[in-house]
């Protein structure tokens, strides 16, 4: 321990010498700072032309190298999307003993909606197209649509002329099959909500959907990962147009479309980006008011932009150098521009703190603005330096996960914070000294060419009052001894809550959440979800180039059928495997499906049966020269369907477990199937989920303790910030958990930067406290003193920054706030009430003491240091005696 403390005493020396020194040069160059710094962010913004954007979510979310990445590349090659779908559900409970939407009325009037869809000319801004020339083909004349009309083969005159009981035998019917499609109608699929009687019979729905397939045919843009789709887009607001129109007796129709998901989610964020921007503002009029007196030589407006600016200026460099870096852009990078604001606002009221503290110091009021700045930073920059590694650290840390978008959001705030870092102690410190000068001047704080008479008196007008609450109110109560248990026993209360939580609180993301609320796309899915639970989600099997026409791979698909159906995540009925199909065709045909020959020859006619048609899109086939017959296939697969899975663990159960079906099969060759499913992908994600938070909170936090105590030069204040950071992310937990929040790719993301906000809060009060002389309860009075009413600021305008995203629509905002808050509220309770009632009973004792404004600088650095206050310079700051009687012998 004894060389840690010299070690730790030397840096803590080092830092207060190398910021006493950069003080006086600043002060003494602020123009060529100020001009250096510009510079140096003009230079950082040549990385902007490398910018880009990401908004996949196999991108965002998924680690590159994970086997569904593999197999989603895989699919996509072998079977790529040939298609896309517009979907409805409409609405109509059964009342009064009628069938609900199995009403002849109401499908008669699907049928009208059905025919006005298909009549739609689509558009490509060139060319205009009808219904047979985009709907996806099935054999034949049928076009790909997934519909009750279906059963009736979207026949005009069979449609008119049913009866609701005509409606009600057709469902009941055993073996129910697909006369349009092919193959097994699966009502469960089209109804929702189904009424039966007591024999078992379909009496009723409350829901019914409808699924449109158009082809795409059109321009593949991979900068965004989809097709181009003009023409498939005039087909969307068209079909949505109709959709979204009284169709009585439907009480209500929903309408989905991916060009309308889209345009939903980016209105809900540029909605919100705007809502965000008055948080912007909210925290300027803030710091102005705050930053310093009400008066006309004392307050600080310009000296408030400039902070805003260096923090602006810091977003710029953290968006280019990132940028250069070849990290994206996405979605949740939104708010990086308001969390680096807050951290930079946070560094700017401990710099102008530690300035005005000087003036309580009379000793200090006669020295030049060069030297008191020097005096200031050696102070508030060693401060500033212990939050700003930590949350480089911090971010750091979680730049390492697998997660591609946690990992560039980590490494853009970063970034951020360096930068930050770098212009609050040159660009603003530079503004700072300027305003300064003109103080001494006399000059107008807002008109700075006006000179303001020998006579002038400032208004009285009180200011700094949040500082005269803290020394009035705050420090006597935390010395008395019941509060001060009070404040241990809510402290342990809050955490063990937390603790709790952790084992309580599910793992769980759902990417509807990202579609704002009240839009039409949203209520689409909400009604998806009532009546069209997680037991239709789809999972397909694929298998390679293996020989199709072998006996023994005929045998193993066989197995790897049963397989699946005998798997209890899958339903046994909805596996639709073409392997089956073929050979009950054979065996009724008695066709030969064994060679090459017999195989290939069969294959087509089984495929030509209405009833297997089906199957046609389970193949792709090797390319042939034209007019050649073609044997061999490249790929299959088959369909199955998912049981109800409500929970996220019992998804991931059911995701491995039919992952490791397909594979335990093995064919002539090694081959081995692979099962894939759209859904795997956020399932994948939500399986590392837990894993990736828990790692990476324990490095970050790990991190923070190792630079704590070697910036704050003590192992125990290191161990005390340890805990409220931890107690902090603890009730953080516990809220998330009481507001039904979940472990997801967002709130993980927000946790993580909650480790380096929260350091923030508690970093300062220890590094004061190491700093300070006295016994425990006077080091603590005046660490409060010095730098509690910055951190209840810093803290206040993070706050700021994200209010207004309560009243937005976006998740990704919606939980920052939630989450945020709790972040502030239990940050500030453990770095100003917690922290200091710990150090009052067990704080460590100071380093020994370094009068700093006896440094002396380097040659040459004082130009302007000898330069004396002038006698009228005196202004009202000078005139306030500190009114605790230990404060006025420290010095800074």
């Amino acid at each position: 321990m004894g060389r840690l403390k010299k070690i730790t005493d030397k840096i803590n020396h080092g830092l207060q010498t190398m910021f006493y020194r950069l003080g006086v040069k600043v002060g003494d160059h602020p123009y060529l700072t100020m001009i250096l710094s510009v510079l140096v962010f003009a230079l950082c913004m040549i990385g902007i032309i490398s910018f880009q954007q990401e908004s996949r979510g196999e991108k965002l979310w998924i680690n590159q190298d994970a086997d569904v990445i593999k197999d989603k590349e895989w699919v996509e090659e072998h079977f790529p999307a040939k298609f896309d779908i517009v979907n409805y559900i409409g609405i109509r409970a059964p009342d009064n003993g009628d069938a609900g939407v199995l009403e002849a009325s109401a499908i008669k009037k699907l049928y009208e909606m059905h025919a006005e869809v298909i009549a739609i000319q689509a558009s490509n801004g060139t060319a205009t197209f009808n219904w047979s020339q985009i709907a996806y083909p099935r054999k034949g004349d049928n076009y790909w649509v997934s519909s009750i009309l279906a059963l009736w083969e979207f026949d005009e005159d069979q449609i008119e002329n049913l009866t609701t009981a005509d409606v009600l035998k057709k469902l009941n019917q055993p073996n129910l099959q697909d006369p349009w499609n092919g193959g097994q109608f699966l009502i469960s699929n089209v109804l929702g909500a189904i009424a039966y009687n007591t024999q078992g019979n379909i009496t009723g729905a409350t829901a019914v959907r409808a699924y449109y397939r158009y082809y795409v045919n059109e321009t593949w843009d991979s900068g965004e990962g989809r097709f181009a789709r003009k023409r498939g887009d005039d087909f969307s607001v068209k079909f949505e147009a109709i959709v979204r129109r009284n169709w009585a007796p439907f009480i209500e129709m929903a309408v989905y479309s991916r060009k309308g998901n889209r345009e939903e989610n980016s209105s809900a964020i540029s909605g919100d980006v705007t809502i965000l921007s008055a948080g912007y503002i909210l925290i300027l009029l803030y710091v102005i008011l705050n930053l310093g007196r009400y008066n006309r030589l004392e307050h600080k407006v310009w000296l408030s932009f400039s902070g805003i600016l260096s923090t602006g200026m810091a977003i710029g460099i953290s968006f280019s150098l990132s940028s250069a870096f070849g990290f994206f852009y996405g979605p949740v990078h939104s708010v990086l521009p308001f969390l680096l604001l807050g951290i930079g606002v946070d560094d700017m009221f401990v710099i102008v703190q530690a300035w005005d503290n000087l003036h309580d110091i009379k000793e200090n009021r006669s020295k030049s603005v060069s030297e008191r700045l020097g005096i200031c930073m050696s102070h508030a920059g060693a401060s500033v330096t212990v939050t700003s590694i930590t949350d480089f650290v911090a971010f750091l840390i979680g730049a390492t996960t697998i997660l591609p978008a946690l990992r560039s959001f980590c490494f853009f705030a970063g970034i951020g914070v360096l930068a930050d870092f770098c212009m609050q102690i040159t660009f603003f410190t530079a503004t700072l000294a300027l305003d300064g000068r003109r103080a001494e001047a006399r000059r107008d704080a807002c008109l700075c060419c006006i000179t303001l008479p020998d006579k002038w008196q400032p208004l009285n007008i009180e200011g700094r009052w949040l500082l005269r609450f803290f020394r009035k109110y705050h420090i006597p109560t935390l010395e008395i001894v019941p509060v001060k248990v009070a404040v241990i026993i809510i402290t342990i209360v809050f955490a063990a809550l937390g603790i709790y939580s952790t084992t309580q609180i599910e793992n769980h993301f759902d990417f509807d959440w990202f579609t704002p609320k009240g839009s039409y796309i949203r209520r689409y899915r909400d009604l998806q979800k009532q009546y069209y639970p997680a037991g239709n989600t789809r999972v397909q099997v694929y298998l390679g180039s293996v020989n199709y026409s072998s006996p023994v791979t005929q045998s193993r698909l066989h197995q790897l059928v049963d397989t699946f159906r005998d798997n209890s995540y899958i339903q046994a009925n909805t596996v639709d495997a073409w392997v089956d199909g073929l050979e009950q065709w054979a065996n009724q045909t008695n066709s030969s499906i064994v060679g090459d020959d017999a195989f290939y020859s069969a294959l087509p006619k089984f495929l030509e049966v209405q009833q297997n048609a089906h199957y046609s899109t389970s193949f792709t086939y090797q390319d042939v020269p034209r007019g050649q017959s073609n044997t061999s296939l490249l790929a299959s697969r088959f369909d199955s369907y998912f049981i109800k899975l409500a929970h996220t663990r019992d998804k991931i159960k059911a995701m491995d477990s039919t992952r490791g079906a397909a594979t335990s099969i093995e064919f002539p060759g090694g081959q081995r199937a692979v099962a894939y499913s759209f859904v795997f992908l956020p399932w994948t994600t939500n399986k590392v989920i837990d894993e990736e938070l828990r790692r990476n909170l324990l490095l970050a936090l790990a991190a923070v303790f190792i630079v704590a105590v070697f910036i704050i030069a003590d192992l125990l204040s290191a161990l005390y910030v340890l805990f409220c950071v931890s107690f902090t992310i603890l009730d953080t937990i516990f809220v998330m958990y009481y507001w039904d929040l979940t472990i997801n790719t967002v709130t993980t993301i927000i946790l993580i930067l909650s480790v380096g906000l929260a350091v923030d809060y508690s970093a300062h009060v220890a590094h004061e406290f190491m700093v300070a002389q006295g016994n425990r309860a006077e080091r603590v009075a005046y660490s409060l003193t010095q730098i509690g009413v910055a951190v209840f600021n810093g803290g206040f305008s993070t706050f700021l920054a994200f209010v207004f995203l309560s009243l937005g629509d976006s998740y990704v905002f919606t939980v920052f706030f939630k989450v945020f808050l709790a972040v502030v509220i239990f940050g500030l309770f453990h770095g100003l009430v917690f922290l200091p009632v710990l150090l009052s009973l067990i704080g460590p004792p100071s380093h020994s003491a370094t009068d700093i404004s006896k440094v002396e600088p380097e040659s040459g650095d004082s130009s302007n240091t000898e330069k004396k206050v002038a006698e009228n310079g005196t202004t009202a700051a000078a005139e306030e005696e500190v009114e605790m009687e230990p404060l006025k012998e420290q010095t800074v």
